[in-house]
């Protein structure tokens, strides 16, 4: 009796080892194909992201290994058969997803690549949107502080692109006290105007009389309107639309510029200029991270 009960403990055990083999198997050949995908640019960006997300990540050392080869990657020269796609901006966002998957996995050898990948993004790629509101996202969900000192240190570059993204994601990462951006509800009432213009100083001019003074034009958005009154209307036609001034400032303005709150009043400011806040911001709360 006590031999059959260990020939079945024996046959369980195998049973159970053959059982896991298998598995292991299956997920190592799903992994193999999903990577694959990731790295095919012919089957389009979202179906490269889903194939991350969809990661087996039990051998996380594997997976390591494997997502630190990728980045590592040659990159294709773009294909000109994928239509209204931007295959630079692609293989950035899915380096972004990587590294973000690596942080996960608690890996942080690649965060040194991320401000270069920020100070290369662009405000807008078809289906997908704000390429650096994305970035935000991913680099939130990462909270390193070296990663955000690094992003800081892009707004002391001078060059005003590589500027803007920094200051672009900073917003967008929504630090408790941050020095730019943020609700403005309390400050303004719900009412909706119609506005209708076709240069840029109408369009700062109407925000700042409907206001009844509230807002306010920073110097450097009254030097920048002065010299580069840009149309933002075809000839002869207008932009018309109907919003409160709240939407204006968290939505409508986003293009060009940039608000930060001083007392009772809100200040259209250039993204250079909120640059300096959020080095000066930066400065006395990096501690706190």
């Amino acid at each position: 009796m006590k031999n059959i009960l260990i020939l079945i403990a024996l046959v369980f055990n195998l049973t159970s080892c053959l059982s896991q083999d298998i598995n292991n198997k299956n997920m190592d050949i799903n992994n193999t194909e999903l990577f694959k995908t990731v790295l095919n640019v012919r089957v389009g960006l979202f179906k490269r992201l889903k194939a991350i997300n969809q990661l087996d990540l039990s051998n996380s050392k594997e997976i390591v290994n494997e997502l630190i080869k990728i980045l590592n990657r040659q990159k294709t020269d773009p294909i000109p058969d994928l239509i209204d796609s931007d295959p630079v901006a692609d293989e950035r966002i899915i380096d972004l997803h990587i590294i973000g998957l690596l942080n996960k996995l608690k890996n942080t050898t690649e965060n040194s690549r991320i401000s270069v990948l920020v100070s290369k993004a662009i405000p807008f790629i078809r289906e997908y949107d704000d390429e650096r509101k994305i970035d935000a996202k991913i680099i939130k969900s990462i909270n390193n502080k070296e990663v955000f000192s690094n992003i800081i240190s892009l707004t002391r570059i001078n060059d005003p692109v590589i500027i803007e993204n920094a200051v672009v994601v900073l917003n967008n990462l929504k630090f408790p006290n941050a020095p730019v951006s943020g609700d403005v509800s309390f400050m303004l009432p719900p009412t909706r105007f119609k506005f209708k213009f076709s240069y840029l100083k109408d369009e700062m001019d109407l925000y700042v009389n409907k206001s009844e003074g509230k807002i306010q034009l920073s110097e450097g958005v009254k030097k920048f309107v002065e010299s580069n009154n840009i149309q933002r209307a075809n000839d002869n036609e207008f932009v018309e639309y109907e919003s409160s001034l709240i939407e204006v400032l968290e939505k409508n303005i986003s293009d060009i510029f940039d608000y930060y709150i001083e007392g009772n009043k809100i200040i259209i400011c250039t993204h250079i200029e909120s640059a300096k806040k959020w080095q000066n911001w930066w400065d006395v709360n990096k501690e706190k991270f």
